[in-house]
């Protein structure tokens, strides 16, 4: 789910949006963090300094009283004062020693704390002024800011959290406004693979909020629409010309028929009328087989299905086949792995098996070997028609079920270029699978599988 939302430019974008203004919050804080940090220290040692000039202006009886009002007044106890002789001996305030480190320039400055603990037991930082006197003693003015660093802390917290809280809203927002999107994509890749399969009357789906996808389905609808429109028209053309054509030319081949009776055997017209039967009778196969497609194809046949066994059907036809496997000097083998069962029109799947085997004694060089096999995998029964023929290019798989098309390979082989047009038409209206492979010798293995690959049309 994560993976398709992320193709979602939507998504994307609102993510990247919702990082990019965490990240400006984030640096907004930290600035306000940095700003505010700086002056609560201005202001401490603003105080510390002010503190200092007080006490050092101060006579030796004054800056003891100086020293001990500003302790007894400070009830938050975060003020530290002390006056030392140059000897280090504390001579007033509260602090027992110089603090460590502490660089008597009148300066405020950060003390470690950890070094001092023994004069800071309660702080958590300090910032003091240390400064050498008139008389040559030693004054130490420090002040313990661990409030204002709980603020500061406080307020970074809050920074990164409200930064945390928006990049969540916008992926949250981000995930409830691109799922629409993410079942439209699914709807609309369901329906492209009908198509794709053969099933021109389906349509891309229009969604709700996607109004780019939309545009585009129904742009690509509106092709559909033409495409189906003008290949119903050939189709229509091709039945009707199929149609209307089979009884003139059975006319026509009855008339050359009756002509051809009434001249004597050692006639020299007797070879073309023959030619001219042969001629005719392979134009009424085609005819035929048209007439066959369509009918299939109009699902008219759907009323004879039925659970039929495979095996009789696959021995009939090996039984059939196998005369003429044998005059081309083929061999002709059987393999039943497991016999099955399936719904389908047991008449219409034994035409579309013939139509493999037929195609395959016609292809396969004499000393070959076809194989007819049955075999049950997880999925359902599969029959398959191996070969070992000069095979089918793999760019051609396709191109070779469609009506009239033949290999440049074929063009010497009798037939009309609509056998495995018929065995897609047969399996399509059993919802089967039809593939065609290479087998390990180079030949063609078609396969049909007998489940259902597709909805029925």
């Amino acid at each position: 789910m994560l993976a398709e939302l992320w193709r979602i430019t939507s998504f994307r974008l609102t993510v990247l949006y919702g990082g990019l203004f965490s990240l400006a919050v984030v640096c907004l804080f930290a600035l306000i963090y940095w700003q505010t940090a700086r002056y609560q220290n201005q202001q401490v040692d603003q105080i510390l300094l002010n503190q200092a000039h007080v006490f050092s202006t101060a006579t030796t009886g004054e800056l003891d009283k100086d020293i001990a009002y500003e302790i007894a007044r400070d009830i938050r106890h975060i003020g530290f004062f002390g006056v030392f002789a140059p000897d280090g001996r504390p001579l007033a305030g509260n602090l027992a020693c110089v603090p460590r480190e502490l660089v008597l320039n009148g300066k405020p400055q950060a003390l470690p704390v950890n070094r001092n603990a023994d004069l800071f037991a309660q702080a958590l930082e300090v910032r003091a002024l240390g400064k050498t006197l008139d008389n040559g003693d030693v004054l130490v003015v420090a002040r313990d800011v661990a409030v204002l660093e709980q603020i500061r802390q406080s307020l970074l917290r809050g920074c990164f959290l409200i930064a945390a809280v928006i990049l969540l809203l916008g992926v949250l927002g981000g995930v409830f406004y691109s799922l629409p999107a993410v079942r439209h994509i699914r709807e609309i890749d369901r329906a492209a693979r009908r198509i794709a399969e053969g099933d021109y009357s389906q349509r891309l789906p229009l969604g709700i909020r996607n109004r780019e996808l939309d545009a585009l389905a129904q742009i690509v609808n509106a092709m559909l629409d033409e495409t189906e429109r003008l290949m119903g028209e050939v189709k229509t053309a091709s039945d009707n010309i199929a149609h209307d054509l089979r009884t003139p030319l059975t006319r026509l081949r009855a008339s050359i028929y009756r002509t051809q009776q009434s001249l004597e055997d050692l006639s020299p017209h007797h070879a073309a009328l023959d030619h001219a039967l042969t001629q005719t009778d392979l134009l009424l196969t085609r005819f035929r087989a048209l007439s066959r497609i369509s009918e299939i194809e109009s699902k008219r046949r759907r009323a004879g299905f039925s659970p039929t066994p495979l095996e009789p059907i696959l021995r009939k036809l090996v039984g059939l086949y196998e005369p003429l496997a044998n005059q081309g000097d083929v061999r002709l083998t059987l393999g039943v792995a497991s016999d099955a069962i399936v719904d389908c029109d047991g008449e219409l799947l034994f035409e579309a098996i013939g139509n493999l085997l037929d195609n395959a004694i016609k292809f396969t060089p004499a000393g070959g070997m076809i194989r007819v096999g049955l075999d049950v995998d997880e999925a359902g029964p599969v029959i398959s028609v191996a070969d070992s023929g000069p095979g089918i290019p793999s760019d051609l798989r396709k191109s070779v079920l469609q009506r009239f098309y033949r290999a440049d390979e074929a063009r010497n082989v009798p037939g009309s270029g609509l056998g495995l047009s018929l065995v897609d038409a047969i399996v399509r209206l059993h919802g089967f699978g039809f593939v065609l492979d290479e087998t390990s010798e180079g030949g063609v293995c078609a396969r049909i599988l007998c489940r259902q690959q597709r909805p029925l049309r």
